[in-house]
């Protein structure tokens, strides 16, 4: 497993899922986490959604300084569905993604955070989803080469799904409201999905294992002006 800390608090660990059962094992998990476990049939996913399960757990954990115990933590669901501690817990701000081969964790008790990733990988006809992009991420595409364009493509979309996630509307939001500055590592979207003061930032950075690429993206929300949002740098360090 790898694991980075900024000086906010803001925490990124990920780690292929095996090796999250076998360092971690899964006794941490609640009944309910148990029972959804038990209804997949499918091996990898089955593997995926526990081992996220385990790691989420002590990472929040972690993020407390193991004054809480990873079986300890409860969480409830906001009303579009995204996951909080509840009420009488220490608060700390989660998001978790998943792709094949790998699963990744983020925690901050300071700010909002969400996180996206994706396996990098091009198989039969799959090309970028043009129509979820606004005509300035269009435009930053095309300036790839044609052999590049899925790769910059998946930077936008887990950018786009990481902010999705920190905003807490999931599939609720048309992608085409949120812009990717990938330059200046920000977003940009309408004020009616963002409380006045509210700013995003987005870092973005790929990780290479033994057996395939990734792109990661974590997205940052708090009330503060830009430059205070968390350094763009965090996952550049953790995850090469």
């Amino acid at each position: 497993m790898a694991t980075a800390r900024d000086e906010t608090g803001l925490n990124v660990t990920y780690a292929c899922p095996g090796d999250v059962i076998r360092q971690l094992g899964t006794d941490a998990l609640d009944d309910v986490e148990r029972a959804r476990a038990a209804c997949m049939t499918h091996k990898a996913r089955h593997q995926h959604f526990v081992a996220g399960r385990a790691l989420l757990r002590h990472s929040l954990s972690a993020a407390t300084g193991h004054t809480v115990e990873p079986a300890a933590w409860q969480f409830e669901n906001g009303a579009y569905g995204k996951p909080s501690v509840i009420a009488h817990l220490p608060q700390v701000h989660f998001s978790i993604s998943h792709t094949e081969g790998l699963v990744a964790v983020t925690t901050s008790p300071l700010v909002q955070v969400g996180i996206d990733l994706e396996l990098v990988t091009r198989t039969g006809d799959t090309g970028p989803a043009l129509d979820q992009l606004t005509q300035r991420e269009q435009a930053w595409l095309e300036r790839h080469s044609d052999a590049d364009q899925w790769p910059a493509f998946l930077q936008l979309w887990t950018a786009k799904e990481a902010t999705s996630k920190v905003m807490g509307i999931g599939c609720g939001v048309d992608f085409r409201e949120i812009e990717i500055d990938v330059r200046a590592g920000c977003v940009r979207c309408p004020e009616s999905l963002l409380d006045t003061g509210d700013h995003i930032g987005i870092d973005m950075t790929t990780v290479d294992t033994q057996d395939a690429k990734y792109y990661f993206s974590v997205a940052c929300k708090q009330t503060a002006g830009p430059e205070n949002i968390p350094s763009t740098g965090l996952l550049c360090d953790a995850l090469h």
